[in-house]
């Protein structure tokens, strides 16, 4: 880009007009050549090579196949199942399975079980070793199209080949594979794109495959909307040159931003929308995730007569699940105690159906016995006291003055179950049914009747005038992590609110002239795709189990550590026959290492070179390798950036390979220093590469039998811990 000065009539009457930069694109001078063509193709066999070797090991299941695998198992179930993760890959990995004629029977139920001969992993697992392999020649795309000379392209895509943690991850039935390449495709297309000029060809055909990969790389994790996110900061700095060059017309600019916003936000939108209906449609029954969503959810399942049956009329003696308004979980008791507090035995929510913890028996105040209610139907109205009997357990519900175990507030007490039918007058037991609202598809007489799935009520506790709440918040492991209940005086009505879901009654169940069923609205494919997310959301944030190798994102800018994704337990812990193998996902230290130094080395010069370049009056000249430098850095640094920072905030557990995204951008980056380098001095640059890409490969080559789980020696395993916390099991080999 150029600056320059508009030349009309004011300037011919002598009026001066401050400098602006020209939106002319730069002619690209990186088109393929011979040479890039035999780089391509050593770089792709030398990837294909490499990452589809001893596909085939280990024969049993590795890490998080557990839960992709069982993802798959339930697409060929039908059963329908909610993953904080969207649909696309699991669908991919399910159509291998049906492809290669999978019988279902395999459970993936914990990590070591080995595989039967009638489950294709080494199918499945050689998609994502395509994925994988396919990334390399797509980041020497992405780089010449950077301005990048071949050797620099080749450099950079020679660091995702033998980047350790992305060789790893794209050798199992995992995700992040495919992430990766599609993320990477999108950056690809994006760099193309704006070499073209606003209506050409190129122009319309790289908007659409940016858009494209963008849906496929938010489809595959949520983490896809970061590459969106920065896709749109580029976008809006584009247009924003654009909109400070005097010679381009406002309607090109307004035509130009409403082809960006259909392809790069309407096109994914539209892929992403396309695959969760799929999703919603191979999964036509009910099962682990049906108790994460509404009843008018469930009830459009093909298996859901049981829920369509229940009668609305609810009675004293009914049997009934209670669901929270708002997080769709059941008020639940087991027999296990709370570790602080009264000691009592625990109330919390939890979100699965159909468990027999979470039946409770709608009972009236005084003395009661087991039937009691059982010949006469006794509706619960709007102002009832009821008591609430713990089916499983025989005890009632009921808050006491103890503080709950995650809260210290005076004002809040601990919900618990104890006591039994002799208890008969204990005021503890005793809950206010206030009913506040109703349901969209309720009629009127649920405000004063209580009505399964239509009255949303609260209960207010007799003996303290405490509301019950459930939380999103979890408890600590002696209580499963499951969501924490309490009573608090004066709360705000968002989490006080629940509802009937399950209701039996001897009286009422097979009347189907005098208590009419429960009739649910049959939901559209938006509300279904707003609540599954919701549940998605509600799921994510409960993954707060601690977990051996979880770690934070501040240890993620250097290896410290990694994860151990299998081990065989050969040698001195577990005497066996087969030869010593472990999987352990580590990163490239010098791929790590460099990078984040570049990271920091860019970022001071970049603070410079906006000092020098914000002079409203002026335009600092340069030469266009420093323009290019600068530019497609900060996009690839911010990339990084945008890739890495979000998890920051996370409250839940994390792991090493959520930084692999920003390990990609980290690997641009770096090679577009390196082409700076080329460009400055040229003796320098070949050097960096040299060193870089030397180390790189000396830690790949090194640490390739926890890539690959090959055969190793104890000795040569100890040799290669470098730091102390490199914690991979070296006694999973012989002497």
């Amino acid at each position: 880009m150029k600056a320059t000065q508009r030349k009309d009539d004011s300037v011919s009457r002598g009026v001066k007009l401050q400098p602006f930069r020209s939106s002319k694109l730069t002619p690209n001078a990186s088109s393929l050549e011979h040479l890039d063509h035999l780089l391509l193709f050593a770089l792709t066999a030398s990837a294909v090579l490499l990452r589809t070797y001893k596909l085939t090991e280990p024969p049993k299941v590795v890490f998080d196949e557990v839960n992709f695998g069982s993802f798959v198992q339930e697409y060929f179930l039908g059963r329908f199942f909610i993953d904080v993760h969207p649909p696309l890959v699991k669908l991919i990995y399910y159509a291998i399975a049906v492809l290669f004629r999978w019988d279902g029977e395999f459970d993936f139920d914990k990590i070591g079980a080995v595989y039967d001969s009638s489950t294709p992993y080494v199918a499945m697992r050689l998609f994502s070793a395509i994925c994988g392999a396919l990334t390399v020649p797509v980041t020497y795309l992405t780089l010449r199209a950077s301005f990048c000379r071949s050797s620099v392209a080749a450099f950079g895509a020679f660091l995702v080949l033998v980047e350790n943690s992305m060789a790893t991850q794209s050798r199992f039935i995992l995700l992040d594979a495919p992430l990766i390449l599609f993320t990477a495709l999108a950056v690809c297309s994006f760099q193309h794109f704006q070499q073209h000029s606003f209506g050409s060809r190129g122009y319309f055909t790289q908007l659409t495959a940016t858009g494209i990969f963008l849906g496929l790389a938010v489809s595959t994790k949520l983490t896809g909307l970061f590459t969106i996110a920065w896709v749109g900061l580029w976008t809006a700095y584009s247009l924003w040159v654009r909109i400070g060059d005097l010679t381009v017309p406002v309607s090109s600019i307004v035509l130009d931003l409403a082809c960006r916003l259909i392809g790069l936000l309407g096109l994914p939108l539209t892929i992403y929308m396309q695959i969760f209906s799929l999703h919603f449609q191979l999964l036509p029954y009910n099962g682990s995730g049906s108790g994460a969503v509404s009843p008018a959810f469930q009830a459009g399942f093909l298996d859901s007569d049981h829920l369509r049956n229940y009668a609305a009329d609810v009675s004293f003696g009914s049997v009934i699940t209670l669901r929270h308004h708002r997080l769709d979980t059941y008020l639940h008791s087991h027999s296990y105690v709370y570790k602080l507090g009264s000691g009592q035995q625990q109330v919390t929510m939890y979100g699965f159906s159909g468990d027999k913890n979470s039946e409770w028996i709608i009972e009236s105040a005084g003395t009661n016995f087991e039937g009691k209610f059982d010949q006469k139907f006794r509706p619960v109205r709007h102002g009832d006291y009821v008591k609430l009997y713990h089916k499983s357990t025989q005890k009632y519900l009921r808050a006491n003055d103890v503080r709950p175990p995650n809260s210290e507030h005076d004002y809040s007490n601990e919900v618990s179950c104890l006591g039994n039918r002799t208890d008969t007058e204990h005021s503890d037991y005793e809950w206010l049914v206030q009913i506040t609202d109703v349901a969209p598809h309720a009629n009127e007489t649920a405000r004063k009747t209580l009505k399964a799935t239509q009255s949303i009520f609260k209960l207010v506790h007799k003996g303290t005038s405490c509301t019950l709440m459930g939380q999103n918040v979890f408890l600590p492991d002696w209580a499963f992590h499951q969501n924490q209940v309490l009573c608090m005086n004066d709360p705000t009505n968002t989490n006080i609110m629940w509802y009937i879901e399950k209701n039996t009654h001897p009286m009422i169940d097979d009347n189907l002239t005098d208590f009419p069923r429960i009739d649910l609205p049959q939901l559209l494919f938006f509300q279904k795709f707003v609540e599954y997310h919701a549940a998605m959301w509600r799921i994510n944030n409960g993954f707060v189990k601690k977990h051996e190798y979880e770690s934070l994102p501040h240890s993620w800018f250097f290896p410290i550590r990694g994860i151990a994704f299998f081990s065989n337990g050969h040698g001195s812990k577990n005497l066996t026959d087969e030869p010593g193998s472990h999987i352990y996902m580590l990163g490239n230290m010098a791929v790590y290492g460099f990078g984040i130094i570049i990271v920091l080395i860019f970022g001071i010069r970049y603070s410079f070179y906006l000092l020098k370049h914000i002079n409203p009056f002026g335009v600092a000249p340069e030469r266009v390798s420093t323009t290019q430098f600068f530019i497609k850095s900060a996009q690839y640094v911010s990339g990084w950036f945008f890739q890495f920072y979000p998890f920051v905030y996370l409250e839940r557990k994390l792991f090493a390979h959520h930084y692999l995204s920003s390990v990609y951008f980290l690997i641009l980056a770096t090679a577009q220093f390196a082409e700076y380098q080329m460009c400055s001095h040229k003796i320098g640059g070949w050097v960096t590469m040299v060193v870089i890409g030397a180390s790189a490969a000396y830690v790949y080559w090194t640490l390739f039998p926890l890539v690959s789980g090959s055969g190793w020696t104890v000795q040569q395993c100890q040799a290669a811990k470098w730091l102390p916390t490199w914690d991979f099991d070296c006694m999973a080999y012989s002497e």
